[in-house]
């Protein structure tokens, strides 16, 4: 997102950063930085320790390997993202397309599992993912090995071949535990708030108003993520907020607000889950 930059005459590069809770904290939050510097997610994790699901920016590299964190056991495990192996294999088909075909269509196989998990259990998603999934990602990691000498390091499929080589042991780790996704895609969709409402507002005026943006995103983001219709959360929220002790805040979040006024569910959102359910079947 551009910053104005006063002093400059100009605006400069600042970061919007999307973190996505699980299902014990199932809410959205944004973190406004003025670089892409790993300070930014390096300070916001401090003291996290458990599954991170990311795409392979090198910022994040030393998230994982801090041996500084190792030694306090916060230990942060990567999970890396389908999602983002499969664009590589998809821009690779217009070079050679016999090969990204064959990747492409070993990915699918694996979403197609996805599909069939989705409404388990996380126990039985997990069973499941290891008898069909771990078979396939076998097969495909032996036919990786196989058509390493036969690709161009730098064409595309070559790059589509490093890449999910070196991020093989984290594309893996889905497989271990039912509550992990195959991708980050949900992370990809949050920051596209943020992306087309800068086609709005255009830029952040000050650090101040990054970071004031930035809580105002998480609460809107989160009342979506709990398919709270946001205009009606957000009303009764700072309708009581300025009457609330620190011991009854916790009522006011979305999902258990929701839980108190289910007449404000947002609909809208269970049916983009269903397009996108029809989209992939």
């Amino acid at each position: 997102v551009p910053l104005v930059d006063p002093l400059a005459g100009r605006t400069r590069p600042a970061r919007f950063w999307a973190y996505i809770g699980d299902a014990a904290g199932p809410y959205s939050v944004y973190d406004f930085t003025e670089s892409r510097k790993r300070d930014g997610p390096a300070q916001w994790l401090e003291g996290f320790s458990g599954y991170l699901q990311a795409d392979a920016y090198g910022g994040y590299d030393g998230l994982y390997q801090d041996q500084r964190r190792q030694a306090e056991r916060r230990n942060i495990v990567e999970v890396a993202c389908w999602a983002h192996t499969r664009r590589y294999w998809w821009e690779a088909k217009t070079t050679d397309a016999a090969r990204a075909h064959q990747a492409l269509a070993f990915i699918t196989r694996l979403y197609q599992i996805e599909a069939a998990a989705k409404d388990l259990s996380s126990a039985d998603r997990c069973a499941l993912r290891q008898a069909q999934a771990v078979p396939i990602l076998a097969e495909f990691a032996a036919w990786l090995a196989s058509i390493g000498s036969e690709v161009l390091p730098k064409s595309p499929i070559g790059e589509a071949l490093r890449y999910t080589q070196n991020q093989w042991e984290a594309l893996q780790r889905y497989t271990t535990d039912g509550d992990l996704s195959i991708d980050n895609n949900l992370s990809e969709r949050t920051v596209k708030i943020a992306a087309l409402g800068r086609k709005n507002w255009l830029f952040v005026g000050s650090p101040k108003g990054g970071r004031r943006a930035a809580v105002l995103l998480s609460l809107v983001a989160s009342a979506k993520a709990n398919h709270v219709e946001p205009w009606a959360w957000l009303r009764d929220l700072f309708t009581h907020l300025p009457d609330a002790s620190p011991e009854t805040l916790d009522h006011l979040l979305p999902d258990r607000w929701l839980t108190a006024n289910p007449a404000s569910r947002w609909e809208i959102n269970d049916l983009r889950e269903k397009e996108r359910d029809r989209k992939r079947n």
